[in-house]
């Protein structure tokens, strides 16, 4: 589809028109070590944003990833707790304090996520992210097959592999690499290219809410649970 943005190059000629500038800006590659490196650098960290932007805006279902089982090390006596390496391309848990990320192959749930700054205080089935690892608590019984499901996080753009994005929301990337080159010095344009992109980024957001719901059925109040795991 050549009339839509798919691969980092189509982005590049996007960002390009939005920021009013070219591959030869003198100020873009002025201080590149590689060619294109910054632009390069505000597009992948652009998709970033938008891909969190995404997800917080209602696109739950997308960028899902299982785990494998995972496989804890430490000790209670000599860590507080076990833990499990994340995995690489590991972003954000797929669950909250009400619907646990950690589950059985079945799909039955496990354990109840906590806050890590209450780390010290959980006993018995209790998990939480701290650095690059997921702890349990002092107490824990994981299962063997227990696995995790997360979002994972946007695999480096390339020039001829098409963005792992809904295609109608590409735009939304662009938009962030552009604000996030607003806010370095070399941009031309002055206040008025930086109005333009602010702007741009608000209504690619504006777009992305408005199509979060996938279904016809009204927006809807969730009640919050009464009760949690308890261990007697």
């Amino acid at each position: 589809m050549a009339d839509v943005l798919t691969d980092r190059a189509s982005l590049a000629r996007a960002f390009y028109r939005l920021t009013a500038t070219s591959s030869t800006n003198p100020g873009l590659i002025e201080h590149d070590s590689s060619t294109l490196e910054t632009l390069y650098q505000y597009l992948q960290y652009g998709a970033w944003d938008a891909q969190e932007y995404m997800i917080d805006s209602g696109f739950t279902d997308r960028w899902l990833t299982t785990s494998s089982a995972l496989t804890f090390s430490g000790s209670d006596a000599s860590d507080g707790g076990r833990y499990a390496s994340l995995p690489s391309d590991f972003l954000r848990l797929a669950g909250d304090e009400h619907r646990s990320a950690l589950r059985y192959p079945n799909g039955q749930r496990w354990g109840s996520l906590g806050d890590f700054d209450d780390r010290h205080a959980y006993r018995g089935n209790t998990y939480w992210i701290q650095n690059e690892k997921l702890w349990v608590a002092p107490g824990a019984a994981p299962p063997s097959t227990l696995v995790m499901d997360y979002h994972h996080q946007l695999a480096t753009l390339a020039d001829s592999t098409t963005v792992d994005f809904p295609t109608q929301h590409r735009a939304l990337i662009v938009a962030y690499a552009a604000d996030r080159a607003s806010n370095d010095a070399w941009l031309p344009g002055g206040m008025e290219q930086a109005a333009i992109i602010s702007a741009n980024l608000m209504k690619r957001q504006r777009e992305a809410k408005r199509r979060a719901r996938r279904t016809d059925g009204p927006k809807k109040m969730k009640r919050r649970a009464s009760a949690g795991t308890h261990w007697w």
